[in-house]
């Protein structure tokens, strides 16, 4: 019987017979591990290919007697937590075997996925700073936003700092619920008289015009409306305060439905791994398990805060009236928040809060949950994002990446089609999406300005970097020139073999012209910063110059290591002034093509 294989050094780590048997087995294993793989009493009419993911191995199978091995190598770098192994006859597409590699990954693996994150977390910042900026100078509201006034907040961060927050500010509210802030009122209320009760003119004048004295309507005891003065809490102070509470448990409450999202997600990840299988069970629980706990514990202290928060709202007693962070900031200015004690400590309490929050940029908070993969396909697309603001480009616009949930309130995150536009100097518009989906021309006229050619499936490559130029009216704008960026964390000698795959790419053509307009076609890779066509005579220098013929189109490999963000930055903005340059070559080219044709 037929066998699949996999070992490391002389331990054999998993074996599993071919067949079309629904069982998956899985093996623990460490990143930098060297495995290989062996097809025990293969078949020689087949040929077999065995994948890693979604990415096949490279080298080539030894015969040895009866059987097909494959050399042990790190195959595993890169890859982290429960890692799909395939066998397939090529011929077919079949699926002969299949395993679980319960992958522990490196320190560095780990240390690059934080700074990956770390990374995002700043570039969309600084992306947020230029869309504010532009949209407000517009309005001609604040002149500029200094960016120590944007945070960066996962659910947990917020929900920490407002527990912090909470645990000071708590106290001085209950000073000031013991003696809260009153004022004299005028009102009418209806109610019988009392004896002896001095009446105003009018009241009597009314009781005279009925017939009645004052000693009859107090025997009498009709319900009279009389004018009064009263104290009342409704003030603006107060009114301030219960509106920043307000402002404050809206805050938690966003935070909690996102904590529990995420508790929710790594409850369903560990249910979907329980099996007869209890290695892989207990890979899930060790990961996940300390995770979810912390989340419980944060989400229990954020409900108990909800509560105080809720109970403070109510022991004012008044209607609740939402401001803006801006109108809450100006009430303190008022006389009896400068001169009484408790509100003038609540006061700059509430102002320093919202003061150091007044953007927020709410981000992903699934830490881990995210493939490391994922991780870095969106982490290229943030680094170029800063590469175009490097080159002197200005973010204009986005589509799907920051959603306003409030006022000075935004969440952040790539969903597919996402889109960063940025203005050049020149005029010209660079769009780079994130994973758009190239149709059929007939299914993409109208709705999207690329189309592939008669591919059966979809294609989307991880980043399309689309260059408009200026038409006839101030918001015509046509595609002249796009670039394809696929990003596969993956070793460089896998690099080449993914360059190979996507070549298809350069056949994506333009909806209104019908010309191939993906000009350059580049694999990035987590290897050494640099910029690597694949035409050596092709070269390309730090400051964008491409030595190449207008009408090329140029394949490569850039190299953007999360290990060196000084390094990537530099390589990147080469090579997005590269694109540019060459954009403008290939338009001049083009242009002087229409004319010689006339």
């Amino acid at each position: 019987m037929t066998h699949f294989i996999i070992f490391s050094g002389r331990s054999t780590l998993l074996e599993v017979p071919l067949g079309k048997s629904q069982t998956v087995h899985s093996f623990e294993v460490q990143e930098t591990a060297r495995i290989g793989f062996e097809v025990e009493d293969y078949d020689e009419r087949v040929t077999y290919q065995i994948s890693i993911g979604d990415i096949p191995i490279t080298e080539e199978p030894q015969e040895r007697r009866s059987r097909l091995e494959w050399p042990a190598s790190p195959c595993l770098d890169g890859a982290s937590g429960v890692t799909p192994i395939s066998l397939r006859d090529v011929a077919t597409g079949d699926v002969l075997a299949r395993s679980l590699a319960l992958v522990e990954p490196s320190k560095l693996s780990a240390s690059a996925y934080e700074a990956m994150y770390a990374d995002m977390r700043r570039i969309s910042v600084e992306l947020l700073l230029d869309l504010i900026s532009k949209s407000r100078l517009a309005l001609s509201q604040r002149p500029s936003l200094r960016s120590d006034n944007v945070q960066p907040l996962t659910a947990r961060l917020e929900l920490s700092q407002i527990r912090w927050f909470w645990n000071r500010f708590s106290p001085i509210l209950a000073d000031i619920l013991e003696d809260p802030h009153k004022e004299l009122r005028h009102r009418r209320s209806v109610r019988p008289l009392r004896p002896g009760e001095r009446l105003l003119p009018d009241v009597l004048r009314r009781f005279a015009n009925r017939g009645l004295g004052a000693r009859e309507a107090v025997r009498s005891g009709a319900l009279v409306e009389l004018p009064t003065v009263m104290s009342d809490r409704n003030t603006r102070e107060n009114s301030v305060i219960v509106a920043f509470m307000d402002l404050l448990w809206r805050r938690v409450d966003r935070s909690l439905k996102r904590a529990r999202a995420e508790r929710d997600m790594r409850f369903a990840r560990m249910r979907s791994f329980r099996s007869d299988d209890a290695a892989l069970a207990r890979f899930t629980q060790l990961r996940e398990e300390p995770k979810v706990a912390r989340l419980q514990e944060i989400i229990d202290a954020g409900e108990g805060i909800v509560n105080e928060i809720r109970r403070g709202i109510r022991s004012f007693a008044i209607p609740v009236a939402r401001m803006g962070r801006q109108d809450i900031l100006d009430s303190f200015n008022s006389p009896f928040f400068q001169s009484q004690p408790h509100y003038a400590r609540a006061a700059r309490l509430m102002r320093a809060f919202l003061d150091a929050t007044a953007v927020v940029v709410e981000q992903g908070d699934a830490e881990g949950a995210k493939s490391i993969e994922t991780i870095f396909e969106q982490w290229v697309f943030f680094r170029i994002s800063a590469a175009l603001q490097a080159a002197g480009l200005r973010c204009i616009s986005h589509k799907s990446v920051f959603e306003p949930i409030a006022r000075d309130r935004f969440s952040v995150d790539l969903d597919r089609n996402a889109a960063v536009d940025f203005e050049a100097k020149d005029g010209r518009i660079v769009r780079i999406r994130y994973e758009p989906t190239i149709l059929p021309r007939s299914a993409a006229q109208g709705i999207d300005s690329l189309y592939r050619g008669h591919s059966e499936s979809p294609w989307t490559p991880d980043i399309v970097l689309e260059i408009l130029v200026p038409g006839n009216g101030p918001r015509d704008y046509r595609l002249a020139y796009a670039a394809v960026v696929d990003a596969k964390y993956t070793r460089m000698n896998h690099v080449r073999k993914r360059l190979q795959k996507i070549e298809k790419y350069r056949e994506i053509r333009s909806v209104d012209s019908d010309s191939q307009i993906a000009r350059q076609v580049w694999v990035a890779a987590p290897i050494e910063a640099s910029i690597q066509p694949r035409d050596e005579a092709i070269t390309w220098s730090s400051g964008g110059e491409v030595n190449a013929d207008p009408g090329d189109v140029i394949l490569g490999v850039v190299g953007a290591d999360p290990t060196d963000p000084d390094g990537t930055g530099r390589t990147l903005r080469a090579l997005v002034l590269g694109i540019l340059n060459h954009a403008e070559a290939y338009a001049l080219s083009s242009r002087s093509t229409v004319a010689q044709g006339a």
